[in-house]
């Protein structure tokens, strides 16, 4: 998600109810994440995944920032210049490309399915942290501490979208989860994203609400995703459990 530029009392008053009802969501997103992700992390078997997961975190950093440069470099945020059209194509962009970005480790590596699954979470995991902290640093010096503090509660926001696209994607070989978390995300970011390009129209009030439901719309599908992960362990998905043989020892 783009940082909005600094505002002023009057402006955030405006935006104020969505930033508050996000952080309060995605607190308790954040704490659901943890407890199901380490319940299911714990039934699978062990593997050093920290050194690898930071590295892949950094490459989707840096993937989803090139991708997403073609639709933020004409914008100027915070200056009504910016066209609601160019608004809209970049916060339905952003979801897509974030997602894929943090999906990458299921395409790179040929391992088994569970191994995959930590990857992609652990990827999830090291993406927001980085982002919190690069966009923290920013906000705050904007003078903008309550967005800055969301940065971080939204840690939980990527590993939650992550492990539904992950866990539909390698226990039911569907990427509807995928889609789905695209959608989450993009209608989550849209009004901030508006609002931040400048746009304080009614259409901005609707959104709020299209963004609430989203966040609660994760919480119900995560939660309900997230333990079919329990099956990736070898042997319990016919046919599968190493896909192909593993690209040498990733667990760093």
């Amino acid at each position: 998600m783009v940082a909005p530029g600094p505002m002023n009392n009057a402006d955030f008053a405006i935006i104020a109810p969505y930033v508050y009802t996000a952080l309060l969501l995605n607190a308790a997103l954040c704490v659901l994440a943890y407890r199901e992700v380490r319940a299911v992390w714990e039934e699978l078997p062990p593997m050093k995944w920290r050194t690898i997961s930071f590295l892949l975190g950094l490459m989707a950093v840096l993937v989803a920032s090139l991708l997403e440069f073609p639709f933020i470099a004409p914008l100027k945020f915070g200056e009504k210049s910016a066209s609601l059209f160019a608004l809209f194509l970049l916060g339905m962009a952003v979801g897509p490309i974030e997602e894929f970005s943090k999906l990458l480790p299921v395409k790179i590596f040929h391992e088994e399915l569970w191994v995959l699954w930590k990857k992609a979470v652990g990827t999830a995991f090291f993406f927001g942290l980085i982002e919190a902290v690069l966009y923290s640093i920013v906000l705050t010096v904007a003078g903008e501490p309550v967005m800055a503090l969301l940065r971080f509660v939204l840690v939980g926001f990527h590993v939650a979208l992550t492990a539904i696209s992950a866990t539909i994607l390698l226990v039911e070989g569907s990427w509807g989860g995928y889609i789905r978390a695209s959608v989450y995300h993009s209608l989550y970011d849209l009004p901030v994203l508006l609002f931040a390009g400048g746009y304080t129209g009614p259409l901005l009030y609707a959104l709020m609400l299209v963004g609430v439901v989203a966040i609660i719309a994760i919480i119900v599908d995560f939660a309900l995703s997230v333990k079919k992960a329990g099956r990736l362990k070898v042997g319990e998905i016919p046919g599968e459990g190493f896909v192909y043989p593993p690209f040498g020892d990733f667990d760093l």
